[in-house]
């Protein structure tokens, strides 16, 4: 269970210690990593098992046998499509309920069940609900279905970070990092003087800066072939939900260097789960419409961006050490104006979680 759960958060910006938003959707795997093996991952403190059904669904159960708690990723999966404890053969069906106790085979086992969640898959990936089940409206889901046409290619990663997911929507929301922790590979050295405009639409926060004169970073220049040309460069970062990142970019090229084409559109799509209080399940797809069919550029994408993401990871296990080690009753952290757009999120994640904890969302 959320260890603060219940606990009204101490400040109206969301921090490491705010709870955990339950009613979201957050990812729980790739679709073509789910087969008919048990599966086991902890989302939002709470212990899952799951598996692709013979008909292909996917089912995700809590993760302990109601008799002893026995974990049932350790368990049996059978052709029917049911779990049986490792433990005392106590067997649930896809619904949670238990259907037969081996050492009461004539029991009422009516009374005897664990708790299903609900799933949708939408590839490339499959989502989870793990708050209250009558507000899993698939509608919420984010639209990202243009990503499996063939004008689209993209590279994949996944890390587990050893962090608040907070700290990795922050890192999204702020990219003026990119010249400093990613240097050429995604910066450029004008990038990030560039003015930044907020702008909140309900519940989701949108960064936008653009910068002219300077060439594509290095991470795109083979993808696109621009060189050296100076383009105008667009960025949005966009806060779309606590399990969500929307990363839209846009490189203008007046002089149409590259067979007369004046735009290229990256997009990065960043999955964020929670895994505990202080640890994160980050995912992300890469998303270029520039050279969309080359393989070997989808996996330069995987390779590169693997790479670059790592650097966020380290940094923001580096911060969550400080947190955690570092003991300074009442520090505060300064804020800057590039942070307009990450404290407005947070303050949302802070509404929301107040309003969960009343029982109103």
């Amino acid at each position: 269970m959320n260890e603060m759960a219940g606990k009204a958060p101490t400040t109206d910006i969301a921090d490491r210690d705010t709870p955990l938003i339950r009613n979201c959707w957050y990812v729980l795997d790739w679709s073509d990593e789910v087969g008919r093996e048990l599966n086991n991952r902890m989302v939002l403190n709470q212990s899952l098992v799951y598996f692709r059904t013979r008909d292909g669904g996917i089912v995700a159960l809590q993760n302990r046998c109601a008799h002893r708690g026995f974990p049932l990723h350790r368990s049996t999966l059978h052709d029917d499509d049911t779990i049986q404890c490792g433990y005392h053969g106590l067997t649930y069906d896809t619904s949670g309920a238990c259907v037969k106790v081996p050492s009461a085979l004539d029991m009422d086992t009516s009374s005897i069940g664990i708790q299903r969640y609900p799933i949708v898959e939408k590839p490339p990936m499959v989502w989870i609900w793990t708050g209250d089940p009558a507000r899993a409206d698939p509608g919420l889901l984010p639209d990202y279905d243009w990503v499996n046409s063939d004008e689209w290619g993209y590279g994949t990663g996944f890390y587990h970070v050893k962090g608040n997911y907070l700290a990795i929507h922050e890192n999204l929301m702020d990219i003026t990092h990119f010249q400093y922790l990613h240097g050429a590979a995604l910066g450029t050295p004008k990038h990030a003087e560039s003015k930044i405009t907020v702008t909140v639409d309900g519940d989701t926060v949108d960064n936008y800066r653009v910068n002219e004169g300077e060439p594509v970073p290095q991470l795109h220049q083979r993808a696109t072939r621009l060189g050296d040309a100076p383009i105008i460069r667009h960025a949005h970062s966009t806060f779309i939900t606590p399990g969500f990142h929307d990363a839209l970019g846009k490189f203008e090229d007046p002089a149409g260097t590259v067979d007369g084409r004046t735009e290229y559109q990256p997009h990065i799509l960043h999955f964020i789960t929670p895994e505990t209080q202080y640890t994160s399940l980050y995912w992300w797809i890469f998303a270029r419409d520039f050279t969309p069919r080359d393989a070997e550029l989808d996996a330069f994408y995987s390779d590169a961006t693997s790479k670059v993401f790592e650097e966020d990871k380290d940094a923001i296990e580096w911060i969550e050490d400080q947190w955690a080690r570092d003991d300074r009753p009442g520090y505060r952290e300064k804020h800057v104006p590039s942070d307009e757009g990450a404290v407005k999120m947070r303050r949302i994640v802070t509404r929301l979680a107040e309003a969960e904890r009343a029982g109103e969302a």
